[in-house]
């Protein structure tokens, strides 16, 4: 299945997401912060990441900025998922919102596997 990195500082809701990930047959990991999730992303290549918008040191819309200068994410797709911030707050900040996908918080798990899935179509599996 596919390699998923989710980049969230909220214990409570990776905690949830890696094992739903699991479950489903991916191969899951998570970063706590902006630095992490980079040498992660470097690590692993995901074919997956999953993105929170509200991050210690800055911004999920910064964060993603650096996943595409970096040539290990530059094409991979993004999930971003925020209970605060809007669809539309999120997409303006960012240069190229192909490949990029929405969720609010709190994420419904039917949703979330969807979006997974058809995220992932796209996307080279090993």
């Amino acid at each position: 299945m596919a390699k998923i990195l989710i980049i969230d500082d909220d214990y409570e809701i990776v905690s949830l997401l890696l094992e739903v990930l699991r479950h489903d047959g991916h191969e899951a990991d998570s970063a706590g912060d902006p630095v992490e999730g980079m040498r992660k992303v470097r690590q692993m290549k995901p074919d997956l990441v999953i993105l929170d918008y509200h991050m210690p040191q800055t911004t999920g819309a910064h964060l993603f900025e650096s996943l595409r200068r970096n040539q290990a994410s530059r094409t991979t797709p993004i999930l971003f998922m925020s209970g605060e911030a809007s669809p539309e707050t999120i997409m303006a900040e960012i240069t190229d919102s192909a490949d990029s996908r929405f969720l609010a918080k709190p994420i419904h798990l039917d949703q979330f596997r969807k979006t997974v899935k058809e995220m992932l179509s796209g996307a080279k599996t090993d």
